[in-house]
Order: structure tokens, then C-alpha cells, then sequence
């Protein structure tokens, strides 16, 4: 009976553990994906010429939040790292590096993700 009674919250713990993780894990990626769209809403807006994007890495920065690299129109040259940091609530919002190729493209007074959801706010009215 008492190696009955072990064996089932050994199991009841696996499973709630499991369960546990499965969550997290649909979290980061739910996460992830949002940061992808504010990413692409701000390359869309402020990059003359923006096609596509595509997205290569996403990782955690040691120093303070993510970071997430990518290229846009199928062009590694057009290369970028968003930063998401703690100060913008771990929201991508203007911090982003760039090379001089993609810098070219950009707009001369680039808005963030914040300013142009805001418009699209008041345009939808």
C-alpha cells in the first residue's frame, strides 16, 4: 500500500512538473511571436523599400532582457538586433542596431512601435 500510495505522487508530480513546463514553454513562444510583430510593424513603417523580414535568432541578453536578430528582404546585408529591454516592460519599442546598408533605408525620423500603434488608434475611429 505505501509504495502504491508513492508511486502516485511520484506521478501527480511528473505530471503537474510537465504540465508546469509545457505552459512556460507556450508562453515564450507566445511572447516571441509578439515581439516578431512589433519588430516587423516598426521595419514596415520605417524602412524605405521593406518587402519582408525574417527572423534567425532570439536570445536571452545577460545584461538585461532579449534580443532578437533577423534580416529583411531576403538580404543578410539588411541585417538588425532588436533589443527588449526592462525599461520598455520587455516590449520591442525603438532599440535596435543596424548595418550601414539597412540604416540607408531607414526613414530620417524613424517612429517607434508605440507612436505608429497609437496612430493606427486614432486612424481606426
Amino acid at each position: 500500500m505505501n509504495k502504491k500510495y508513492l508511486m502516485i505522487v511520484i506521478i501527480i508530480l511528473i505530471l503537474i512538473l510537465g504540465g508546469i513546463f509545457l505552459k512556460m514553454k507556450y508562453d515564450e513562444k507566445k511572447y516571441y511571436d509578439e515581439q516578431k510583430e512589433r519588430i516587423t510593424i516598426y521595419m514596415k513603417y520605417n524602412v524605405k523599400g521593406y518587402k519582408n523580414i525574417s527572423f534567425a535568432n532570439f536570445k536571452e541578453n545577460p545584461m538585461d532582457g532579449y534580443s532578437i536578430s533577423g534580416y529583411i528582404n531576403n538580404d543578410k546585408k539588411l541585417s538588425f538586433t532588436a533589443g527588449i529591454r526592462s525599461v520598455d516592460d520587455f516590449q520591442f519599442d525603438t532599440d535596435i542596431s543596424y548595418t550601414d546598408e539597412l540604416g540607408r533605408k531607414f526613414n530620417k525620423n524613424p517612429k517607434s512601435v508605440s507612436e505608429i500603434k497609437k496612430e493606427q488608434n486614432t486612424s481606426n475611429k
